[in-house]
This record gives C-alpha cells, structure tokens and sequence, in this order.
C-alpha cells in the first residue's frame, strides 16, 4: 500500500498479530499491570523520560524501565528522540508506537496486513479521534480564557464595591423611611427580572467547538476525496 493510500501513516501506527506469535503473552501481561496502562496513557499524550513518567506517576525509576523494555519488546511503545540533560547524560523520550493491535487468526493476519478495506477502516477512526480530541482541546480553553476574563473582571468590581461600602453603611445607621408595599412587590420584581445565569459564554463555546468539527469534517472529505 502506497503513501499516495495512506497520506497519514496509519499503516505504521498498526499492529497486526496472530494467535500464534509469541508477543500476545507480553501484551496481555502489559494490559494486566496497572503501571503499564499508566504509562501507556501518558505515553499517547506527550514523548517523556523514564525519569518523567516516574515522577508524574509516582513510581520507582527502576520498574518504570522494566515496564518501558517490556512494551518496546512488544512493539508498543518506541524510542522517539534523544536528548541532553543539566549534566549533558543522554535522555531516551518515549512515545506510543502503535494506535491499535489487532489480534487475529493465523491464517488471516497475513492477509489483514494487506487489506485495504481495513485500513481505511483505521484510516477513518484515526482521523475522527484527531477531530474529536481537537474539539474537546479547543472547549477546554475557551472555559479556561473565559474563566480568567471573568476573574480580571470581577476584580476591579469588588474594589468599587468596597469603596461604596462606607457610605452606605452609614445611610443604613439612620432609620429607613416607610415604603408602600405595592412599591416594595415592584422592586422586587424588577431585581429578579434583571438577573439570571449568562449563557453567552456558553454558546460562545459551542460555536467554537462546533466550527472546529465542521472544519476538521472538511478536511477529511477532501482528503478523501482526493484519494479517489
């Protein structure tokens, strides 16, 4: 299968085996432990150390190489770029090799490796889960951005409040004069009809959020498309 069938890769990002190789054993002993599902996780969000997976999961240095040698014995996860540190000793970065395994019979995995329906298959869900994590990135950020704007908001808010605070506690200290009741119901009504929960930002989001789908949806139709 061409490059020209296969603009991103996918096929590389695959593992095909059969029940008869041996590295099955491995994988379910990967998939069994705890610690390796961990770093699997972080693994197919960044390129870490072993020195870095440790820390963010709280585990020793030593088992989170023993875990590392295992999945790169298995084909799962690679050695992606090599670094320096402070003291100029080399830093191995590890990243998840492989989107998906598939396990299949003997005498069909061979010929699943070279299946264009099935690729395509993978072709289609690796790009929606592309579209589908860039739209949940861009929700969370614009939360976050207008988030923040709410707080440098409300900051200098509450410092004129303070400042009006003084006087107002004093008019407080004198005896209030008499209101009519009808008057009081008017008020009342006019203070509960001018407040409510702003949906503005919300729907500000969505369209956001939504815009980055339709985009993403776009593109695939024409890569697609051009594939025909």
């Amino acid at each position: 299968m061409g490059d020209a069938e296969d603009p991103i890769g996918i096929n590389d990002k695959i593992e095909i085996l059969s029940t008869d190789d041996q590295r099955i054993k491995t994988v379910g002993e990967l998939l069994s432990s705890d610690s390796s599902r961990t770093i699997l996780k972080l693994l197919f969000n960044d390129h870490m150390t072993a020195n870095q997976i440790a820390q963010k999961t709280e585990t020793s240095l030593p088992l989170v190489m023993y875990h590392l040698k295992k999945m790169q014995d298995a084909g799962i996860v690679t050695i992606s770029s090599t670094g320096k540190n402070t003291k100029s000793h080399d830093m191995k970065y590890y990243t998840v090799d492989k989107f998906a395994i598939v396990i299949l019979p003997a005498g069909l995995s061979e010929k699943a490796k070279s299946s264009k329906s099935l690729h395509n298959s993978f072709n289609r869900i690796y790009r929606f889960a592309t579209i589908g994590g860039a739209a949940l990135a861009t929700w969370f950020s614009s939360q976050f951005i207008q988030h923040q704007q709410t707080v440098v908001y409300e900051s200098p808010q509450n410092t004129d409040s303070m400042m009006k605070a003084a006087p107002e506690m004093a008019q407080r200290s004198l005896p209030a004069p008499e209101v009519p009741q009808s008057a009081q119901d008017a008020g009342i009504q006019m203070y509960q009809a001018t407040t409510g929960e702003p949906t503005t930002d919300i729907y500000l989001s969505l369209i956001i959020t939504l815009s980055v789908v339709v985009v993403g949806l776009i593109i695939e139709r024409i890569i697609r498309a051009r594939r025909k």
